[in-house]
């Protein structure tokens, strides 16, 4: 997930929220025919075009799946009015048999053809991916922000399950990563049977849009030297800034993205966000920190690194805009701080709705009881949810808390950072174990499945392959899962 760098400044007010409840209901009505149904004859192309409100047409496979869709599937934009308007929702089914286990893999983002899932090679399953409301590709005509919220898009997920199920009638197993993650876990408080069981990798639940949970778990990652090593970086930026502001908004040129936000508060917001960013994705040690023998684009260019300085240009302001309403309105942003350098800060926050482009009279009206609502479900009721974490990752500050009476794992593995899976645990014979017995077939992590004549092999990080230049392949912001 990312946190965005740029700062942003917005109202809050308290609003009473009711969690509705509604049966599935089908844009296209049922058929009176007593022969087989669209869905039950034909090639399986011809039998996704039976589905109602899908239309599919094949594409290239990837990872050795022998056959590949993209699915344009009609939605209502409120599950409340099934007539209202409608938007399409894009998803990706990489197949091998009907026979098998469905990996289901709701994004949190947009998905791509090449996404693959970790959990998919392990099982050798089927895996559909599915681009999550409001982002690229799933766009309303009129985006109607007050529909952009976790049960609406539940009943996106549950549409989607029972249409496919027509066809998959097998094992399904949901997984996500990031806000990838806290989507399945949303789901499952719906649609608990909907799927028989999840993995969600790094997935915190947040509870306000300026949760404080996070920054003393932020202040206490790493040794005293490297901490101080990227305080010290920190404010020889900040203390260099008349110098470095024109190499900053060059970085930009050089890499051929539209920059259009005020370039001082955007470089400070960079800075603030260099520690969280520097441990979730850990890519770099102490020693190569930047010292004052650096040049300015030198500088700049380690900046622009490890807070993936990108994600502030035009084009992926654009693509994180709902993210960042999800964030200010239900699924919550952390507050990471920045005592160490707040003397050197002089620029005020960007406005929210200039930044990103909302309407200027759109209001962030925060909904404080619907994580805890879903955190009290997962508690109670979250049976067959295996919870994996990287202990230096930040997000790892909102992890779900598991009381002992649920039939669920929690793993947060040592030194791993926000790109952990299940080939990285010490405890991979547990999550073997453990998905063996809830999913009545033996599963080893690290084996491939041996039904197929044609192994499948994802590679590390196909989960987010393809998307947007790659953009959700490593969205490593602070405040952007």
């Amino acid at each position: 997930m990312v946190i965005a760098t740029v700062r942003l400044r917005t109202a809050r007010a308290t609003v009473l929220w009711k969690l509705f409840s509604l049966p599935l209901l089908f844009i296209a009505g049922c058929s009176d025919s007593t022969g087989p149904e669209p869905w039950e004859r034909g090639d399986l192309l011809d039998r996704l075009n039976g589905l109602p409100g899908v239309t599919a047409a094949e594409i290239q496979p990837y990872y050795g799946y022998p056959r590949a869709f993209q699915l344009d599937i009609t939605q209502p934009v409120d599950h409340l009015n099934p007539t209202g308007p409608q938007f399409t929702q894009r998803a990706y089914l990489s197949h091998v048999a009907d026979s098998l286990p469905m990996v289901f893999a709701p994004s949190g983002y947009g998905t791509s053809p090449q996404s693959g899932q970790e959990l998919a090679g392990i099982l050798q399953a089927n895996c559909l991916s599915v681009t999550h409301r409001y982002f690229p590709d799933a766009r309303p005509a009129n985006l109607d922000w007050q529909y952009l919220d976790i049960r609406q898009a539940a009943e996106d997920h549950h549409r989607i399950v029972t249409l496919l199920n027509r066809i998959y009638s097998g094992t399904w197993v949901s997984t996500g990563i990031s806000k990838g993650g806290e989507t399945v876990l949303f789901h499952r408080r719906f649609y608990p049977d909907d799927v028989q069981a999840t993995v969600a990798y790094v997935a915190p639940l947040l509870f306000s849009d300026e949760d404080p949970r996070f920054m003393p778990y932020l202040r206490g990652l790493g040794s005293p030297e490297v901490r101080d090593g990227i305080t010290a970086f920190q404010r020889m930026l900040l203390e260099k800034k008349p110098d470095l502001l024109d190499d900053f908004q060059e970085w930009f040129e050089r890499n051929d993205l539209a920059f259009s936000l005020p370039v001082a508060p955007s470089f400070e917001s960079a800075v603030i966000s260099y520690p969280w960013n520097f441990w979730q994705r850990k890519a770099f040690e102490l020693s190569e920190i930047p010292g004052l023998e650096a040049s300015e684009t030198e500088m700049v260019d380690h900046l622009a690194a490890v807070t993936r300085m990108h994600f502030d240009a035009d084009l992926y302001r654009d693509y994180f805009r709902a993210y960042v309403y999800q964030g200010l309105t239900e699924i919550g942003m952390p507050s990471i701080g920045y005592d160490e350098i707040q003397d050197l800060i002089v620029e005020d926050p960007l406005e929210v709705n200039e930044s990103y482009g909302f309407p200027q009279d759109l209001e962030f009206t925060y909904r404080f009881e619907s994580i805890p609502d879903v955190l009290s479900w997962l508690q109670q009721h979250g049976d067959r949810i295996i919870y994996i974490y990287g202990e230096v990752d930040p997000w790892t500050a909102g992890a779900v808390e598991l009381p002992g009476s649920i039939d669920a794992l929690k793993i947060i593995q040592p030194d791993a950072d926000h790109g952990v899976r299940m080939i990285d645990l010490d405890q991979t014979a547990l999550v073997s174990e453990t998905l063996s017995r809830w999913l009545g077939r033996e599963v080893q992590v690290g084996v491939t499945a041996p039904h197929l004549g044609t192994p499948l092999r994802i590679p590390a990080g196909a989960e987010l392959f393809g998307t947007l230049d790659q953009v959700t392949l490593d969205p490593g912001r602070t405040g952007i899962r």
